[in-house]
């Protein structure tokens, strides 16, 4: 699907905060009580929607349904700034909206900002929802070739990963058993 810059970018910093929010250091699932967390921290985190809007947008995990692909395929080729990105009350009446995240809304056209970012997150779920795309599959949401061998990546993710628990065991801590 083609998408703004806009959305290419922010999307994998979408799936990379989702998936930083679904284990703990132990490696046990924590997602939902950690999504619960920022949602009732709501008002305290929506200033950081100017800066880290998708620190933000995860409290709407799983809030949306889309009840049409066409108008979600135009946000999503559209970015904040332009005339056609619509506004909060023209996009929510071609969404279902989970009752819990109702309240989330309210507080969110409170802030500078607010409605844009409420577009800019159903946008964000819209991608991650309609494409079956996961935290492993960040690359290919942002443009990248899906085997990750994308501009810049000369390393390869096992030799990261064995150098940072490399490093962890050298500063006293234990390894982990996988």
């Amino acid at each position: 699907m083609k998408k703004s810059p806009y959305f290419s970018e922010l999307i994998r910093s979408y799936i990379d905060e989702v998936d930083d929010l679904m284990t703990d250091s132990a490696g046990k699932p924590v997602l939902q009580q950690r999504l619960n967390e920022k949602r009732c921290a709501i008002d305290a985190i929506l200033p950081m929607i100017e800066f880290s809007t998708e620190m933000v947008a995860v409290v709407f995990y799983d809030a949306f349904g889309f009840r049409s692909p066409e108008i979600m395929h135009g946000v999503v080729q559209s970015e904040p700034d332009d005339a056609d990105f619509p506004a909060w009350d023209d996009l929510k009446n071609e969404l279902t909206v989970a009752a819990w995240a109702e309240p989330l809304i309210e507080s969110s056209l409170k802030v500078r900002g607010g409605d844009a970012f409420l577009v800019t997150t159903a946008a964000l779920e819209y991608l991650r929802t309609r494409n079956g795309f996961d935290a492993s599959r960040a690359e290919q949401l942002a443009g990248e070739e899906p085997d990750g061998e994308g501009e810049g990546d000369d390393y390869d993710v096992d030799d990261l990963s064995e150098a940072g628990a490399d490093w962890l065991v050298e500063q006293g801590f234990e390894t982990l058993e996988r």
